[in-house]
């Protein structure tokens, strides 16, 4: 089988992860990488180095509002994909790099690394409350904690578990959600009728990252980040292989060397499903905090009222 050439957009932490993990494949060449900081990549303008060199599939870690130019110019040509997650920023970008790859009848993996988890097609899809959790820190970027280029908690982190819980309960009728600062807490209805919680926070020392799956038959308590394990109800699963992250990227090549869209461990339909979960949520923790400071703002004079005749009323 022939070298798969691939290239690189995007030159920062988890590109280098990537790029570390393409090297050590058998059968994979990174051929060049683009980013638009000086000094940092073979091209400055990714635009050139798809013009300039052979390529048979590009790795996409731009920020997220980057990803539709880049994504839909590598369907058109052929390529296939490896988008790190979210798909985009926006709903209507996402739709635009769905709808590319499956015009152009590319590969396309979206990089939610829990789909890859060898243990998944063995955990119960019947549970009616799942409860993920993940308190950990990450690694500092210039866009992080923008929601604008989709880089608020929502997109960045929560979008994991929201990812893996609708791999496990189905699709979500439902979001509400709570934010502050690096923390949230958001809530999911599922189509089956289960309920789904994912609370996330950004702490050095914290306790990483979890999914608690209930049902009447037990409770599956699945380890994720550093672990990945799954305990409880009579289950005690250990995932095999490669830490997820790197089998979701070798993943894609096989898929890629075989011109196998249904091959990869996460498609791009459902890293649109998956992201249209989260902006839902993100507009509702958004839309509460504007119900409550516009309730806030409201009582406030009441509430100054209040302590002035409070205030009259104390003696002498």
């Amino acid at each position: 089988m022939a070298e798969l050439r691939v290239g690189i957009v995007g030159a920062g932490w988890i590109a280098g992860t990537h790029a570390a993990t393409l090297r050590r494949l058998d059968g994979v060449r990174v051929v060049a990488s683009a980013d638009i900081v000086p000094g940092r990549a073979e091209y400055e303008d990714w635009r050139d180095m798809l013009a300039r060199e052979r390529l048979d599939a590009v790795v996409v870690c731009t920020p997220p509002d980057a990803h539709r130019a880049v994504a839909v110019a590598c369907a058109e040509a052929g390529l296939a994909l490896y988008l790190e997650k979210p798909v985009a920023h926006a709903f209507d970008d996402a739709r635009a790099i769905a709808a590319a790859v499956s015009e152009a009848g590319v590969v396309c993996a979206v990089g939610y690394q829990y789909r890859a988890i060898s243990f998944l097609p063995d955990l119960p899809r019947t549970a009616a409350v799942l409860l993920g959790v993940g308190v950990s820190d990450t690694m500092e970027r210039p866009w992080l904690g923008d929601r604008a280029r989709g880089g608020g908690m929502m997109l960045e982190r929560a979008s994991h578990l929201i990812d893996l819980e609708r791999a496990l309960a189905g699709e979500v009728t439902g979001a509400t959600a709570l934010e502050e600062g690096a923390g949230l807490a958001a809530s999911l209805r599922f189509a089956g009728g289960a309920l789904g919680s994912v609370v996330v926070g950004r702490v050095a020392e914290g306790p990483g990252w979890r999914l608690e799956l209930i049902r009447d038959a037990g409770t599956v308590t699945v380890e994720l980040d550093p672990v990945f394990r799954a305990r409880g109800a009579g289950l005690d699963l250990v995932h095999s292989g490669p830490p997820p992250v790197e089998r979701s990227l070798a993943c894609f090549v096989d898929a890629a060397a075989l011109g196998d869209p249904s091959a990869v461990c996460c498609r791009v339909d459902d890293g649109v499903r998956t992201l249209a979960v989260a902006l839902a949520a993100q507009d509702a923790a958004l839309a509460a905090q504007s119900a409550l400071d516009a309730l806030s703002a409201a009582g406030a004079p009441a509430a100054r009222q209040e302590r002035r005749k409070a205030r009259r009323r104390r003696p002498g």
